[in-house]
């Protein structure tokens, strides 16, 4: 048909008066002229659009039928829709659906109405009130399929608006879809069985509930003690037995009208699905006894539809009044069904990701815990985890087992499934890994951790533990005398059949709520949370500050995000009614502020490691190498910030890990943590939970079988970690002597096998000479050395005296070899003699030093004498004998000593004492032993064993020193005194 023509028609239309005549021209046009989209365009070009809006108010039906067709195909074209706006359509459009009854033109107009809400939603939108309503009232009225179905459309394109999704349910829409849903898929065959079954379930009503003659006070007791864990609603009898999700209450529509009607609504749930309903909505939902099981049945394996079906239900379940209605429809059974099993279409990814989030939702309710459980989805969430390459997926199936923590049937099934060596690996990764997305979930913790400051509550209470002499009295001899025995609280896992008690049971009754549930009791307000940590102080093993990740809002928070990014997956229900028409999904509406969601999934693995270590029952791969070192790595990434510290208290104070934490030589990096001055405290506090169960009387034991056992490693492993962790003296004494453990520990170190014993012994044994024994040495701090001592700088040049009448002969070993002649260094004789009497009778006597004025000198150097007679200058003029010499000039230092003690000088001597001992370093410590055993020097020997046994060495440096002490002179003597003051200071206290 060309232009021509088509005006010529549109000529007729706006001219004849018969109306036959103006119908059979608009037919003409219909039929002929906008069939396709060149057409359509030749129609608007000429004028068409404009002047069939004005029949759009005639009443003849007929006339008004196929007006409706024409704009309805016209109007898949943009820029006809643009123009039909403009020229006000709506008003018009609103009036025919609120008041012309007719089937099919209500059926054209709502097909109308949707091609126009598909190109701007805002100005349809205007006249949203209305709209709705009649909109509404045609799918709850109407009993024409394909009217319902164009309702629908028009209705799914129209919700992107916020106004028009108001009003659509303030009419009552939701449940108008829900209810013919409702209706398209019952299945009439299943009626019979069901009216049976309600028969029989009253017949067997009286077997429930209360007992005869028992009191509702007994009853409710034992209805608490099946429940399985903290966060339950509701109680349903049927949740205790087996019973899988019923599949012949519906069935799909044979027709194929009533079919398409049905994946019509889906498409218009999945729009609602995307908005935030509010909570009254829902309360009208669950009054007029609206169910999502119609939705729920398109979720099975076979079905075309669940994709969809299962993104309806993920985005439902984000809405918190969303619950009971998905639960009471078995939402949880069907995602569980699809994860477990083994269907012939695999999950696609998106669909995976709904199914865990429809379990990570509704999991927060213990009779939904139950049926996960016994689905099995747990061993498969596991797996998924295990396997899992995609960073969100881990994410979220951490969320779900967050729910499960204080389910302890679930956390034991999981526990036996290998979740801690699961959350190990991962958390290795967080540690570890060179991927990109975990060093920036690296960053972004450390970032926010440096910002975060701990409560003052925490800090005092963190990690404060019992030392075995001061605070706790343990009972060595009873055969419990296990740390666990004495200062485990009640966990929240402790009973079977029980929920959790709350932690503070004095407190107020209008506080029982809160302090019932630890789910629910938790805040994340870190800097004002000191009345909830001072509650935690009756407990003394360590209690998670980071416990606050199982917020349902954070949940459905987080869910939402991982879920924005997909495209709406409704390709399986286009469009039927027009080839050219598309289904456009909802636009993606404004992310929500993320600034209170956790950063990344390892607060979870925190708060689920934590957890784990907290249960009674605790499984056997807590004391693995891999569990162990990689807390500890944790602890030395994150700090105090995380509660990491707390799971490795938890495992530390468990007897049955000992004998493995012994192995690992776990006490030895406990000891590096405190070396780090931020983590110096978190360090000696696990150095003394380890203490108190080593020497508890499973410990002694375990270190005693150790000792005595066969297996080398194992005797030095129990020996090093005796040396770290055992602060009873006496007991100490009975491991280093009767034990043999110091003779191990120097056997370690004096081995030239170099490993990683090595370096354990050495720190063992300064641990314990220090922090154990009490051994300590004055050392000058490197700060105040150039504040209060004065460099000692040696110039062989210089004279030493303006007025030299006196000198001194030093002969050196060299010189005496070889017959070369003495050194000469010219004194003052006066000033010599008035420092002391022993000078002053030399050189002036009848003695060679006085007839010659020489004094010989055969086992001293040159510096030494310098040296010394500097300080004899400077103590002539009242000065402080403040000088050090360089590092490498110790000898001189100990050669002016010997002189002062020599000449008799007292003060100088004193002075020269503390010098010694105050520059005491790995260079010269064996020196000072060697001197002071030549020459009787009892105190200067104790200060050289003493430094070596306590001083703060590098590991190289103390076993250097220790080895080179071998081949020493007084090696024998070196070794006994060493053995001598450590069992010296052990005997002290008995």
């Amino acid at each position: 048909m060309n232009r021509e023509l088509v005006e010529n028609i549109l000529s007729v239309i706006n001219t004849a008066n018969d109306k036959s005549v103006v119908l059979r021209a608009l037919v003409k046009l219909r039929t002929d002229c906008v069939k396709d989209r060149d057409g359509i365009i030749l129609f608007r070009e000429a004028g068409g659009v404009q002047k069939m809006i004005r029949f759009l108010n005639k009443p003849h039906e007929q006339i008004l039928e196929v007006v409706l067709s024409i704009m309805g195909n016209c109007c898949t074209d943009v820029s006809s829709c643009k123009e039909a706006l403009e020229n006000k359509i709506l008003p018009q459009l609103t009036v025919i659906l609120k008041s012309i009854p007719n089937p099919q033109i209500q059926c054209r107009a709502c097909r109308l109405l949707g091609n126009l809400a598909k190109v701007d939603t805002q100005l349809v939108a205007t006249h949203s009130p209305a709209l709705a309503k009649a909109l509404c009232q045609i799918i709850e009225d109407s009993s024409d399929v394909q009217t319902r179905m164009m309702a629908v459309r028009a209705c799914r394109f129209l919700l992107s608006n916020p106004q028009f999704a108001k009003y659509f349910l303030q009419f009552s829409g939701f449940n108008t879809l829900l209810r013919i849903l409702f209706s398209i898929m019952k299945n009439s065959e299943a009626r019979v069985n069901e009216e049976e079954k309600l028969l029989t379930d009253s017949q067997d009503s009286v077997k429930l509930g209360l007992k005869r003659n028992q009191h509702r006070e007994k009853y409710f007791e034992e209805v608490a003690r099946n429940l399985e864990g903290v966060r339950s609603d509701i109680f349903d009898y049927e949740v205790l037995k087996n019973s899988s999700r019923s599949s012949n209450t519906y069935a799909m529509p044979e027709q194929k009208d009533a079919l398409d009607l049905a994946c019509e609504i889906l498409k218009c749930l999945l729009v609602l699905s995307e908005l935030q309903l509010s909570v009254p909505v829902w309360e009208s939902l669950n009054r007029a006894s609206c169910s999502f099981t119609p939705i729920v049945y398109f979720v099975s394996e076979d079905n075309k539809h669940r994709s969809v079906a299962l993104k309806i239900l993920s985005n439902f379940s984000k809405n918190p009044g969303a619950f009971y209605t998905l639960s009471s429809a078995d939402a949880i059974l069907a995602a569980c069904e699809l994860l477990v099993n083994n269907v012939e279409k695999p999950l696609t990814e998106s669909e995976t990701r709904h199914c865990i989030n429809i379990v990570s939702i509704l999991s927060v309710d213990a009779c939904n815990r139950s049926k996960i459980r016994r689905s099995g989805a747990l061993r498969k969430l596991i797996a998924m985890l295990r396997e899992s390459s995609s960073h969100s997926e881990k994410t979220s199936i951490l969320y779900v087992f967050l729910n499960f923590q204080y389910d302890n049937m679930s956390m034991d099934l999981m526990l036996r499934e290998g979740l801690i060596m699961v959350l190990i690996k991962e958390l290795q990764s967080f540690i570890n890994s060179d991927e990109e997305y975990y060093k920036r979930k690296r960053e972004e913790k450390l970032q926010s951790t440096k910002k975060r400051k701990l409560a003052e509550s925490v800090k005092e209470t963190k990690c404060k533990f019992p030392k075995v002499q001061e605070d706790v009295n343990l009972d060595y001899d009873s055969p419990s005398g296990s740390p666990r025995s004495l200062i485990s609280p009640p966990s929240p896992c402790s009973s079977r059949s029980m929920s959790p008690v709350g932690g503070n049971l004095t407190k107020a009754g209008d506080f029982d709520e809160e302090s019932y549930s630890p789910v629910c009791s938790d805040d994340d307000d870190d800097d004002d949370d000191g009345d909830d940590d001072n509650d935690n102080k009756t407990s003394n093993l360590y209690t998670n500050p980071n416990a606050n990740l199982d917020n349902h809002s954070v949940i459905m928070n987080l869910l939402d995000l991982a879920s924005r990014p997909e495209a709406l997956e409704d390709n399986i229900l286009l469009d039927k009614e027009d080839d050219d028409e598309v289904s456009q999904d909802v636009p993606a509406l404004k992310l929500p502020n993320i600034g209170n969601l956790p950063h990344n999934a390892i607060d979870i693995i925190d708060n689920l490691i934590f957890r784990v270590t907290y249960m009674v029952k605790k499984g056997v791969d807590l004391g693995k190498p891999e569990t162990l070192n990689t807390l500890i790595k944790a602890i030395n990434m994150f700090g105090l910030n995380m509660d990491f510290a707390g799971s490795l208290t938890n495992i530390l104070l468990e007897s049955q890990f000992f004998g493995q934490v012994v192995k690992q030589g776990i006490a030895y990096q406990l000891c590096q943590l405190t070396k780090i001055k931020e983590l110096a405290k978190e360090g000696f506090t696990l150095l003394d939970t380890l203490t108190s169960v080593g020497e508890c009387n499973y410990g002694k034991e375990e270190l005693a079988r150790l000792l005595r056992s066969d297996d080398i490693l194992s005797q030095k492993r129990a020996a090093i970690t005796v040396g770290f962790i055992i602060k009873s003296k006496p007991l100490l004494y009975q491991f280093l002597n009767d034990g043999n453990a110091l003779s191990l520990l120097f056997n370690i170190i004096l081995s030239h096998k170099e490993d990683e014993f090595t370096a354990e012994a050495v720190d063992s044994l300064t641990c314990m000479a220090r922090y154990t024994l009490g051994i300590q040495i004055p050392q000058i701090q490197t700060d105040k050395r150039d504040q209060d001592y004065e460099q000692y700088i040696e110039n062989l040049d210089e004279p030493m005296h303006e007025n030299c009448d006196m000198r001194f002969m030093v002969y050196s070993q060299e010189s005496a070899d070889k017959e070369q002649p003495p050194v000469v260094m010219g004194f003052n004789k006066k000033l010599l003699c008035s420092t002391s009497e022993v000078f002053n009778t030399m050189l002036n006597s009848d003695f060679r030093e006085g007839n010659e004025s020489e004094i010989h000198l055969h086992t001293y150097t040159v510096s030494g004498l310098r040296f010394f007679l500097h300080l004899v200058i400077k103590q002539s003029l009242q000065l402080k004998l403040n000088l050090i010499p360089p590092a490498n000039k110790y000898y001189a230092l100990l050669e002016a000593f010997e002189m002062s003690r020599i000449y008799i000088i007292p003060e100088m001597e004193k002075i020269i004492q503390e010098l010694l001992i105050l520059l005491l370093n790995e260079n010269n410590c064996l020196s000072l032993f060697e001197w002071s055993m030549k020459n009787y020097h009892l105190e200067l020997t104790e200060m050289a064993i003493n430094y070596y046994l306590c001083s703060s060495l590098s590991t190289e440096a103390k076993v250097r020193l220790f080895r080179t002490a071998d081949y020493s002179t007084y090696s024998s003597e070196w070794f006994q005194m060493l053995y001598d003051a450590v069992f010296a200071k052990c005997r002290a206290s008995f």
